[in-house]
């Protein structure tokens, strides 16, 4: 094998793969990614047997060939070489991989392809096309919510329903839930799969930020198997197995108080409330009186209060929430006014953005006033 590209190409590759890697296996060849030749291009392929990422790359090929090579020591070769430079690989009979970058050379070790798992084929014919922006932008205001607690494994995703041809997806923590829906897909697609919250993080981190171009993405969707297909990425993962809990009798339908607030100046003013308010478990204090909405938090050596005006004429209301949840919620409206509809000091609050066409549900659960 013979090939040459770029440092910048390559390094961007196997950063790219190194999301499926796993730092706590018993097998070592999966500290191994594979770099094998294919149709004029490098491939460049991990797994941790539950996630695995495909990557194509542009390269120079004089020889075919494949090798695996340990991923943390090639991706710290590569960052001490010069970028835009190119480099040169050479497979060697013995197993032995020459990095050549200008007068630098490194030799390493590999491991036969032959050894390493085989990833599941992309398949085309069971899969639905969808926008990069919109399908990104649908998983930012969802996953937050997921639980990190591997104990309560159901909940470490995010659940897609697909009915009608509307894309639902809602994650939830048990103390908070979010849930976004949008006319996305042809009406006789119908699924329900959780998805883990590994493969749809390094999915908004290969896609970029807010502002890349927006592009098709295909998603294949199996009994037990999720995948992703860009023009250079594929990536694969297990589905959470479990049932998902009925998350429609979360969501408030009963709403008592309805205030619009301005999105900025409820968020400015939570910020400031939850520097105040205990390291772990504090809350913010929400008190409703005539005309105004007044915020406060204390802890042993700093407190906080501060109001501002609302349209609100009922009796004296006060409701406690921990402040970083509901940070997170306003941070997700994505317009300039928010919805708050609350019932009573005890039961769930749900925020909403005003005049977006787009269904988008917070819950978060209040605390102890």
């Amino acid at each position: 094998m013979k090939i040459t590209c770029t440092t910048e190409e390559l390094a961007k590759g196997v950063q790219t793969i190194q999301s499926a890697l796993s730092s706590r296996t018993t097998l070592p060849i999966l500290l191994n990614f594979l770099m094998e030749t294919d149709n004029s291009k490098l491939k460049l392929v991990s797994t941790d047997l539950q996630m695995g990422v495909k990557h194509y790359i542009k390269a120079e090929i004089e020889n075919e060939g494949s090798i695996t090579i340990p991923a943390k020591k090639f991706a710290d070769i590569l960052h001490t070489l010069p970028p835009e430079n190119e480099v040169f690989l050479t497979l060697d009979p013995e197993g032995k991989v020459t990095v050549k970058c200008g007068r630098s050379r490194f030799l390493i070790t590999g491991t036969p392809k032959s050894e390493y798992p085989v990833l599941p084929e992309f398949s085309k014919s069971n899969a639905f096309s969808v926008s990069s922006l919109q399908l990104c932008d649908m998983i930012r205001r969802t996953i937050f919510a997921a639980s990190s607690d591997e104990t309560r494994y159901v909940l470490n995703g995010v659940y897609w329903v697909a009915a009608g041809g509307n894309l639902e997806m809602v994650a939830t923590d048990g103390r908070r839930l979010a849930l976004v829906k949008r006319e996305l897909l042809p009406k006789t697609r119908e699924f329900r799969s959780i998805i883990p919250t590994k493969i749809l993080q390094e999915l908004l981190r290969v896609l970029g930020d807010a502002d890349a171009k927006d592009e098709q993405i295909l998603v294949a969707m199996t009994d037990n198997q999720v995948a992703f297909q860009t023009e250079s990425t594929t990536m694969l993962s297990r589905l959470v197995e479990g049932n998902f809990p009925n998350y429609e009798q979360v969501i408030p339908e009963k709403k008592d108080i309805t205030l619009s607030l301005p999105t900025k100046s409820l968020l400015t003013i939570t910020r400031q409330a939850a520097l105040c308010s205990q390291d772990r478990g504090g809350s913010v204090k929400f008190t409703l009186r005539k005309g105004l909405l007044h915020v406060s938090a204390s802890s042993q050596t700093l407190e906080f209060e501060d109001e501002m005006p609302v349209d609100y004429k009922g009796d004296e209301f006060t409701i406690a929430f921990n402040p970083h949840y509901f940070l997170d919620g306003l941070k997700a409206m994505g317009t300039e006014k928010v919805l708050l509809s609350l019932t009573t000091p005890v039961n769930p609050a749900l925020l909403e953005p005003e005049g977006e066409t787009l269904t988008y549900k917070y819950v978060v659960m209040p605390m102890r006033a």
